[in-house]
């Protein structure tokens, strides 16, 4: 009978206790999500957490530890980052009634592998198709030509060149200005610091001026004195409409270059027109002797 009494009231004791206010500090799980493409580069330090409530409702994280899941910024390019903790970032226990009271400790490091980065050309795929009587002028400008390109260092390294997403302009009548996304399509895990460019192209109206009269000019490189026939010749100069009304004869030049030792030679004209024009002479040879002395 006093074996069973000191049992009972053992039991009671328990019980009465069970349901006594109490604080306990326990095991936190900290799962950390490092950015895409990048890993933990060391094991995490341990976090315990202070929880108030009755004894048994205590027990029961043991068997069930709170738990802490945060995920890193894309945007991390070290390879330390100091994580802070609050109690907010404790994740709610459904069927322990306890409390949280402190986090020990309220800032860890958390070490990451260390990421490479390189800066790689961005190649526009534009294809432009001008209206009848407009040209395109140059080619594609690309703004910023180039982007930073963050990752693994295998991969960084395999990345020689980046490509915009097609884009295609039709009937064109004027400079235009986009901006095209950069295709990320086979980038994986690596992270670029632009996403997008802008792409400019130049077109403009285009038309043919005739300039009657050019003079031919004769080189030689052995010198002397030399008579082209015709004299001159007539030009048709090909570009923008709007700058044509500004050429003269003085703005192009027709020569004919001598090579040989010959007294008489027929000689292809090449024309020297104003930049970013075109030209042809009419005719495009002329005959080329030697003035008699």
């Amino acid at each position: 009978m006093k074996i069973a009494a000191i049992v009972l009231a053992a039991i009671l004791w328990a019980a009465t206790a069970a349901q006594e206010p109490a604080t306990d500090l326990v095991d936190v799980r900290l799962e950390v999500q490092p950015p895409p493409g990048r890993a933990l580069a060391a094991a995490l330090p341990p976090v315990k957490a202070l929880y108030a409530g009755r004894a048994r409702e205590l027990i029961k994280l043991y068997a069930q530890p709170p738990v802490i899941t945060k995920e890193l910024p894309d945007t991390l390019t070290g390879s330390v980052y100091l994580l802070e903790l609050t109690l907010a970032d404790l994740a709610v226990i459904d069927n322990a009634d306890v409390s949280p009271q402190d986090i020990q400790p309220r800032t860890i490091s958390v070490q990451l592998d260390d990421v490479f980065q390189r800066t790689v050309p961005v190649v526009p795929r534009v294809s432009v198709v001008p209206d009848s009587g407009y040209e395109q002028f140059g080619g594609v400008a690309v703004v910023p030509g180039s982007v930073i390109v963050r990752g693994p260092q295998a991969l960084v390294r395999a990345t020689d060149e980046l490509f915009t997403v097609p884009l295609e302009l039709v009937e064109a009548t004027e400079p235009a200005t986009q901006t095209v996304p950069i295709d990320t399509s086979a980038l994986g895990i690596l992270r670029l610091s632009h996403s997008e460019v802008q792409v400019s192209v130049d077109v403009d109206a285009v038309s043919d001026q005739v300039v009657m009269g050019v003079p031919v000019v004769v080189r030689s490189a052995q010198g002397g004195n030399w008579i082209s026939d015709p004299p001159a010749v007539m030009v048709t100069v090909h570009g923008r409409a709007a700058r044509l009304d500004q050429i003269t004869r003085d703005s192009i030049r027709v020569v004919a270059e001598i090579t040989g030792v010959q007294r008489r030679i027929v000689v292809e004209l090449g024309v020297i027109p104003p930049a970013g024009m075109t030209a042809r002479a009419t005719p495009d040879s002329a005959t080329i002797r030697r003035r008699e002395p």
